[in-house]
């Protein structure tokens, strides 16, 4: 049943909306479609409705006797099909994107060439595309756009095909390429992202012609989005370094106001995965990738549809414990916890505090939030797992305490690391990681208080080993060995 699911679509501001749109003469009214949306407005917000309370439903409506299984599906059809055509029209005609949305404008001077309007059709498409072309920060679909838009007037029945319009050629061939251009990079740019995560390989035809083209400093300079998707895709075919990662982080800031919400959006998961990687070389980037989750939150480009995904969640709260910022932490749980899904929230506050407790010395309380429903959530099995061990660790070395339990979850971590599908830049650190904590805990064992030649040899396989998870956290270890 899609119509549960439509209505599930309508934001709460569009409610009032859609009971006019309903009553317009200009669409199909039905009396019957109204009073059954205002019944089943009652179960808004969620709208979890089974046949049962659809049926009910229309009973309330049209009496107890009127149920008819012919009626009620045809009513929902209809319904289901007006919500469809009202999300559409809001689409083009919504007065938030009234300002910066031009679709209706594109619209509108498609109608007006379809009806023949000469002079004040090429007026009206050559002034929407002086407004796009004068935008700082345009996108695909802005260049896709204008090239449509150049395209129309030239070939409009009634525009001169004389040296006059020639210059819409030319603008639809540019603008065509640029769209080609900056589409090819933003999809290549996907297509690395799952390659270094997965450690899959995928042929990308044309890209390092394409990467050859945008490197024309006059193309670079004049669009924005091609000066940060290039340097992008570079890093992800030449591995990342704390320079690249900086110069990128600049140029997006810089470049950041003038980019649509959509481009922003897709762009942040990139550099944040840029940000990560270095963590995992041990290079101490963790003030700058904070402050680009605070910017992100703060610009509303994290929280989208007013939810946050608990791997986001997880990933600032963890930063923010790592550059020692505990109560900015803890303010970060309290804002955005109701931001989380409901069939996440549970495992994911569990584990922050979890966190929280282990950052503040609290071993026995980070231990008891780590419940098996924070094991159960894909993407956290490896973070709880790896914090486990830590807390058997810390309590070997500083209390003496539950060195068989600390050897299970070492030979435990290790075997799930090496069960995963993980490229290389995630599974190597890890196992380097678990190697050395081994080898911290047999030296323990063995000497009781090591020595400090030990602790040496130590420290040189921490700066010989790489990459190498969380290298602060084994150093600070060696001192208290």
């Amino acid at each position: 049943m899609k119509l549960p699911s439509l209505l599930q679509a309508l934001h709460p501001d569009e409610y009032k909306d859609f009971e006019k749109f309903l009553q317009s003469p200009i669409f199909k009214t039905s009396e019957q479609y109204l009073k059954y949306f205002r019944c089943l407005c009652k179960y808004y917000p969620g709208f979890h409705l089974g046949k049962a309370d659809l049926q009910a439903a229309y009973k309330r409506c049209f009496g107890p006797d009127s149920l008819n299984d012919t009626k009620l599906y045809n009513l929902m059809s209809g319904l289901g099909k007006q919500i469809e055509q009202f999300l559409v029209v809001r689409m083009v005609i919504r007065p938030e994107a009234a300002t910066t949305d031009p679709l209706f404008d594109q619209m509108l001077v498609q109608a007006l060439g379809q009806r023949n309007m000469g002079a004040y059709f090429r007026k009206e498409a050559q002034n929407l595309i002086q407004d796009l072309s004068a935008r700082p920060g345009k996108g695909a679909a802005d260049y896709l756009m204008l090239k449509q838009l150049s395209h129309e007037i030239y070939f409009n029945p009634d525009t001169p095909k004389g040296p006059e319009h020639a210059s819409n050629l030319h603008l639809a061939a540019e603008c065509l390429d640029l769209f080609y251009f900056t589409s090819k990079l933003k999809y290549a740019a996907e297509i690395k992202g799952r390659e270094w995560i997965y450690g899959l390989q995928h042929e990308l035809p044309l890209l390092e012609a394409v990467l050859a083209q945008c490197a024309s400093p006059e193309i670079i300079s004049a669009h924005p989005l091609l000066e940060i998707y290039h340097p992008l895709i570079q890093i992800y075919l030449n591995g990342v370094e704390e320079s690249s990662f900086s110069g990128l982080l600049d140029i997006f800031i810089r470049h950041y106001h003038y980019l649509n919400k959509k481009e922003q959006i897709t762009l942040l998961p990139h550099l944040f995965r840029f940000g990560n990687a270095l963590l995992k070389q041990n290079i101490s980037v963790e003030p700058a990738l904070l402050s680009l989750y605070k910017f992100a939150l703060e610009a509303n480009t994290l929280i989208i549809g007013n939810r946050i995904t608990h791997t986001s969640f997880m990933s600032i709260f963890n930063l923010a414990c790592l550059c020692g910022e505990l109560d900015w932490a803890k303010t970060f749980i309290e804002q955005f916890a109701p931001n989380l899904s409901n069939d996440f929230k549970e495992p994911t506050l569990e584990l922050a505090n979890a966190y929280l407790f282990y950052n503040q010395g609290m071993l026995d309380e980070a231990q008891d939030c780590l419940r098996p429903i924070v094991f159960q959530v894909d993407k956290f099995e490896l973070l709880a797992r790896k914090l486990l061990l830590r807390i058997a660790f810390d309590r070997y070395i500083l209390q003496g305490k539950d060195y068989e339990f600390l050897l299970s979850q070492i030979t435990s971590f290790e075997k799930f690391v090496r069960s995963r599908s993980l490229s290389p830049e995630y599974k190597v650190p890890e196992l380097n990681w678990v190697k050395l904590v081994r080898k911290m805990a047999a030296l323990k064992l063995e000497f009781i208080k090591v020595p400090a030649t030990n602790k040496e040899q130590l420290r040189k396989h921490i700066k010989d080993l790489k990459p190498l998870s969380i290298k602060k956290w084994l150093e600070k270890r060696i001192d208290v060995l």
